[in-house]
């Protein structure tokens, strides 16, 4: 792999690295190679690899360790997320979701996700994982997003009860940063569309109207899916893509009615706060 193709980035804000896959490389170099850029740009996407179930799972085990599972469907070192049609699922299922970051509502450290596309076959714009480069948009926010941020608790009401039994069935608060000794960043979970339903959560500025606190939500989700700091990937079967969970935000989009998307989902905690 040449040093230019490890380091073509993904967004102009310089987040990601496009990899080449060798298919001489064994499952823990691939493993390796993925970390490191993910690590060092955010995330790391390799096109062309070959893995089942089994392979998926020694990939995700050689990266690191799997995080305490807290989810009430999947393993940590595999979950399908299959585009289920059953109308109460929303992670799983066929809906948007909106930019967040994993392990939030269940308190969970979540370091690196790997996302391997094992079936997909959708319409244009649609079953799409995007990707933010949180930490320059923090950087570059406009003050009146940031003081909301610094000044105001942010709270969620989980309704995707299925996916998420341990969490309070109350709206709670979040930090809206965290810090685990790598980079400190934003700590948090966008809306979904007014209109969206089922929807995974509920979240809203403690003690602000609810329509200021919707309309701060709107804008705050266009700057951090604005063209400078987002990746929108358009998946192909045999697509593995590793976030750095604390780097980033991600989201994705909806799943056409006729549209066929099954990705291998793992999540791993680093062990100490460096990679």
């Amino acid at each position: 792999m040449s040093e230019q193709t490890a380091r073509q980035q993904l967004t102009p804000s310089g987040m990601g690295s496009l990899l080449a896959c060798d298919p001489q490389d064994s499952v823990e170099d691939l493993a390796l190679s993925a970390r490191r850029a993910a690590l060092e740009t955010g995330c790391a996407l390799m096109r062309g690899v070959r893995l089942d179930e089994d392979g998926f799972r020694l990939l995700v085990r050689s990266l690191g360790d799997t995080v305490d599972h807290k989810f009430g469907e999947g393993q940590a070192d595999l979950l399908k997320l299959n585009a289920s049609r059953d109308k109460d699922k929303v992670v799983t299922g066929r809906g948007a979701l909106p930019l967040h970051t994993d392990g939030l509502l269940v308190g969970e450290r979540v370091d690196l996700i790997i996302l391997y596309a094992a079936e997909f076959s959708d319409v244009p714009g649609s079953g799409e994982t995007y990707v933010s480069d949180q930490l320059t948009a923090g950087e570059e926010m406009p003050a009146h997003l940031r003081r909301v941020l610094d000044e105001h608790e942010i709270e969620y009401l989980v309704t995707e009860r299925g996916y998420f039994p341990t969490v309070p069935e109350d709206w709670y608060t979040i930090p809206t940063t965290r810090d685990h000794g790598r980079v400190k960043s934003l700590n948090l979970a966008t809306a979904f569309a007014p209109d969206a339903e089922p929807r995974s959560w509920d979240v809203r500025v403690k003690g602000m109207e609810r329509s200021a606190s919707d309309a701060f939500f709107t804008e705050l989700d266009t700057f951090l899916r604005g063209d400078r700091y987002a990746y929108t990937h358009r998946w192909q079967v045999g697509d593995l893509l590793v976030i750095d969970n604390q780097r980033t935000l991600h989201g994705r989009t909806a799943i056409s009615d006729g549209g066929i998307r099954v990705l291998f989902r793992g999540q791993l905690t680093l062990s100490g706060p460096a990679a």
